[in-house]
């Protein structure tokens, strides 16, 4: 790691460019934490997380603190809105429209259990009615003409199938392909393993009853 910073503060150099250290931190997952020490004398010191392109990720390396920020950011957003979703004179429509374009893509990457709990209920607030009234999530679904659509989850999983085909196709030198198709080869940890992406990506496909090779087809 040492190596690897040292390298990319020379080639920075090279090109006129200065890596401020005293902003500059890393992290590592899986491991014990250590300063990278440069010959200068300057170190960047560990974190125990970071945000990655709009995705939290901390030093365990599982997605738990990324699921927690996207629920609160999801509530966030849904409290934000109350207002819009109980007012009797903007159509159902409309609120579903800002449903699917506000809510949803910020819901994605959620854990599915948390995803539909929050999901039905941003789905209450413009149908305008409470948890308190004890109302089946089936019968909300129909008062907002959702019923017979696609849920959250489906469309994750729709996302998630396309973007494996996407990478699939791409030649074999490509790093998004050798990353996706590499398999660690340390020894897993004790108790249950989490489900990887992978495993999500196979159920998808056996669910849907698709071929193992359909990923050749840019319409599938």
């Amino acid at each position: 790691m040492e190596f690897m910073a040292r390298k990319l503060k020379e080639e920075y150099e090279k090109w006129g460019l200065t890596m401020n250290i005293e902003k500059t931190k890393y992290i590592c997952i899986g491991e014990e934490k250590e300063s990278l020490k440069f010959d200068s004398g300057e170190e960047i010191k560990p974190s125990i997380e970071c945000t990655y392109l709009g995705t939290e990720i901390d030093q365990t390396g599982d997605n738990t603190t990324e699921i927690k920020h996207r629920i609160n950011q999801t509530r966030k957003a849904i409290n934000a809105l109350n207002s819009i979703w109980w007012h009797k004179d903007i159509t159902k429509k409309r609120k579903l429209y800002i449903y699917q374009t506000i809510i949803q893509s910020i819901l994605m990457h959620g854990a599915i259990n948390k995803i539909l709990s929050t999901d039905m209920d941003v789905l209450r607030r413009p149908a305008r009615k409470s948890r308190i009234e004890r109302i089946k999530n089936e019968h909300i679904k129909e008062i907002m003409g959702v019923k017979e659509k696609p849920d959250i989850i489906d469309i994750i999983e729709r996302k998630r199938l396309h973007w494996y085909g996407h990478v699939k196709r791409m030649q074999e030198e490509r790093l998004p392909k050798l990353i996706m198709e590499w398999i660690p080869g340390e020894r897993r940890k004790r108790g249950r393993p989490r489900k990887t992406w992978m495993e999500g990506v196979r159920a998808a496909t056996k669910t849907r009853h698709l071929e193992a090779n359909q990923w050749l087809n840019r319409k599938g």
